[in-house]
C-alpha cells in the first residue's frame, strides 16, 4: 500500500531483478554499453519516429531480459505532472517564425504546429528515458556496474588515473542512495509523530517542497556520521584503492556479447542519424 513516507520504495537504485534470462546473462560490460549507446542515442535523436524506434528497442530489451514493465510506467506516473509542465512551458514560449501555421490562439498565445510537434517531443523523450532507465536498474545490479566500470576503464591505468579510487567511489554511492532514502522515511515518520505536516492534500509542489526542506539538515547530519563511520571501518581493515586488486569473478567476452554490442551500436547510429537518414 502506497505512503506518503515511502521514500524507500520510490527510489529505483538497488531494484535489481536477478534471472536467466538471454539478457541477463550477458557480459556486464556489454550490457552497460548498450544502454549507454542507446541512452546517448535517445537523447540526441531530432525525431520523433526516432524516438518511437527508441522505444520499441527498450521493449525488445525488456522482453529479452523477461523483467516486468509496472515498476517503469509507476516512474512515469510520478514523474508526469512535471513533465506536462515542462511541455507547457516548452508549447507556449517556442518563438513562432514566419510561414508556421497557428493552431490555436489562447490568451493571446499562439499555439503554433511547430511549438506543437516540440512539445510532444519533449513528453515522448522524457517517457522514453524513463523507460529507459528503469530497464538499467532492473537488468544490472550495483555490483555488475561497478565491475563493469573497472574493466571499462582499466586501461586508463597507463595514463596513472586512479580507477580504483573511482569505482570504489561509484560503488559506494550506488550503495549509499537506497540508505539515504531509508534515513528520509525514518526522518519524516519522526517528524510526523511529533507533530510535523505530513499530510497529502492533492498536487501542490510548493507545499510539498516545504515539507521536504525540514528533512535536510537532518539528512546531512546522519550521512556524515555514516560517512565518517564507513571511513574508519574501512582504515582499520587496511584499505588501500592505491594497491592492485583482484577479483573473484573473471569476465569472458563471448560471441553473443559481441552480437549485442553489435546491434546496440547500429541502434544508436539509427537514432543519431535517424534525421539525416529517414
Amino acid at each position: 500500500m502506497s505512503s506518503r513516507f515511502e521514500f524507500l520504495g520510490s527510489t529505483a537504485l538497488g531494484q535489481y531483478i536477478p534471472s536467466e534470462s538471454w539478457f541477463h546473462q550477458r557480459d556486464p560490460r556489454v550490457r552497460l554499453l548498450s544502454f549507454l549507446f542507446i541512452f546517448i542515442g535517445l537523447i540526441f535523436t531530432p525525431k520523433i519516429w526516432g524516438l518511437i524506434f527508441g522505444f520499441i528497442s527498450i521493449l525488445l530489451i525488456y522482453l529479452l531480459a523477461r523483467v516486468p514493465l509496472k515498476p517503469a510506467l509507476k516512474g512515469i506516473r510520478r514523474a508526469l505532472p512535471f513533465i506536462l509542465i515542462l511541455a507547457l512551458l516548452q508549447l507556449i514560449f517556442t518563438q513562432k517564425a514566419e510561414q508556421q501555421t497557428v493552431l490555436w490562439i489562447i490568451f493571446g498565445w499562439q499555439i503554433t504546429e511547430t511549438a506543437l510537434a516540440t512539445a510532444v517531443i519533449l513528453i515522448l523523450r522524457f517517457v522514453v528515458l524513463i523507460t529507459h532507465i528503469n530497464a538499467i536498474v532492473m537488468c544490472l545490479s550495483t555490483a555488475q556496474i561497478t565491475a563493469a566500470l573497472f574493466h571499462l576503464l582499466k586501461p586508463l591505468e597507463f595514463f596513472r588515473f586512479p580507477v580504483n579510487d573511482l569505482t570504489m567511489i561509484a560503488q559506494i554511492t550506488l550503495r549509499y542512495l537506497p540508505l539515504v532514502a531509508q534515513m528520509a522515511e525514518k526522518t519524516a515518520k519522526a517528524q510526523a509523530a511529533r507533530g510535523g505536516d505530513w499530510e497529502q492534500k492533492g498536487f501542490n509542489p510548493i507545499r510539498q517542497a516545504k515539507r521536504v526542506l525540514p528533512l535536510i539538515i537532518p539528512l546531512i547530519v546522519n550521512s556524515l556520521k555514516r560517512a565518517e563511520i564507513m571511513a574508519m571501518a574501512m582504515e582499520s581493515r587496511g584499505f588501500n584503492a592505491a594497491e592492485q586488486r583482484s577479483s573473484y569473478y573473471q569476465l569472458k567476452m563471448s560471441g553473443r556479447d559481441w552480437g549485442l554490442l553489435t546491434i546496440s551500436s547500429g541502434v544508436s547510429t539509427l537514432l543519431l542519424f535517424w534525421g539525416w537518414l529517414f
